[in-house]
């Protein structure tokens, strides 16, 4: 089942919040395929909930 959920706060870390409080299975996310200094420069929510979730996430890169 899909769901449409709009939260307020850190992109990464609400993600994660949610996925933790809502028995959820797998994180699926698509990625702009930005590197380099644009990377640097704006982070990466896929990268951040990547490496902070204990749910598995699957990156689409787009």
């Amino acid at each position: 089942m899909v769901e449409r959920v709009i939260l307020d706060g850190n992109p990464a870390e609400e993600i994660v919040n949610f996925a933790n409080n809502n028995s959820i299975d797998l994180i699926v996310m698509g990625t702009m395929g930005k590197s380099g200094l644009d990377r640097f420069l704006l982070g990466s929510v896929a990268e951040k909930v990547t490496r902070t979730s204990l749910i598995p996430v699957m990156v689409v890169k787009s």
